[in-house]
């Protein structure tokens, strides 16, 4: 009987593949984008729309659009600049007649299998998730932008466990969205509007699935992530969901906040800042991310040498 169902499943989609709407929001990067686009022409399934969604270029994107339109079934949609991704996400959200959602930044990249292989999963799941290669400007990373599994409630576990999921490996069912919505556009969340979304969607779905496995490149280069401005960011997010949190949850997200926030600091050379934020996300029952704090406490201090113990 398993066998039957997996292969019924496989003959199917064979036979009557699903289309997959792949949106792709940019903003002046008409250079990464050709990549971007170069990967979607080397995908061995073929079966999908691409959507690309500008955000007010300025440096002549649609060259680069016309360089693709015939070998995509591509459609190029422009706006005014909104100064983040979810607008255009929206849009082209807007536009897709795809059954799946596939969500990919137009500096990043997939490898050849990427549709292929999570396709795999979707008759038992409705969002797909991998692991990305992180690549600089100089040379690929022996970094990985890595996934987790989503344990227990998956609502509770993306709030007080942070983000197990990049954006650029999604592929998402079209009748969740339907359900969830749009992306919001509140600009306090710009930058963590993603984790926003998947914590929405896991309110209507638990079917989250999991890849142990890259399957594309993420490139890192000024990431607004590093920004203290992230910082009021996530704590718009913890806001928006912390009275959803039975109280032990609240102390373990509020000391995820902190430890988040102590990286920052510290990424920006604030190493004052870092030490007081990595105190307080010694409150945590969560031994590996209390860990993570005293070494990072230890460093900081080091770096400002304050020798000082704040326990």
């Amino acid at each position: 009987m398993f066998r039957n169902f997996f292969t019924t499943n496989f003959l199917e989609m064979k036979i009557n593949p699903p289309l997959i709407s792949v949106i792709i929001p940019t903003y002046n990067r008409k250079n990464e984008l050709r990549i971007c686009l170069n990967s979607l022409c080397e995908q061995s399934f073929k079966n999908f729309e691409v959507i690309v969604s500008d955000d007010g270029s300025t440096d002549n994107t649609i060259e680069v659009i016309n360089e693709f339109k015939e070998l995509l079934d591509l459609k190029y949609i422009q706006d005014v600049n909104f100064g983040g991704p979810a607008r255009p996400r929206n849009n082209g959200l807007k536009l897709a007649n795809g059954e799946f959602i596939a969500f990919l930044d137009s500096d990043d990249w997939w490898y050849s299998d990427k549709l292929e292989v999570c396709l795999k999963y979707i008759h038992e799941y409705d969002l797909i998730y991998h692991d990305l290669d992180i690549y600089t400007k100089s040379d690929k990373s022996i970094s990985i932008a890595k996934g987790r599994v989503l344990k227990g409630n998956i609502f509770h576990d993306l709030i007080i466990n942070g983000n197990g999921i990049s954006n650029s490996s999604v592929l998402l069912r079209k009748q969740i969205i339907d359900l969830v919505g749009e992306i919001s556009e509140d600009k306090n969340l710009i930058a963590v509007e993603d984790h926003d979304y998947w914590i929405r969607v896991a309110s209507h779905t638990q079917k989250f699935k999991y890849i142990n496995k890259s399957f594309g490149g993420y490139y890192v280069a000024d990431n607004i992530s590093y920004s203290v401005r992230q910082i009021e960011r996530e704590k718009a997010l913890l806001d928006k969901y912390f009275n959803d949190l039975k109280l032990q949850d609240q102390k373990i997200a509020i000391s995820l906040y902190h430890f988040n926030s102590a990286r920052i600091y510290h990424y920006q050379n604030m190493y004052k800042e870092a030490s007081k934020c990595y105190t307080l996300a010694f409150q945590t029952s969560n031994f590996y991310r209390k860990l993570k704090a005293v070494i990072g406490f230890l460093m900081a201090n080091l770096k400002s040498n304050n020798y000082s113990v704040l326990f």
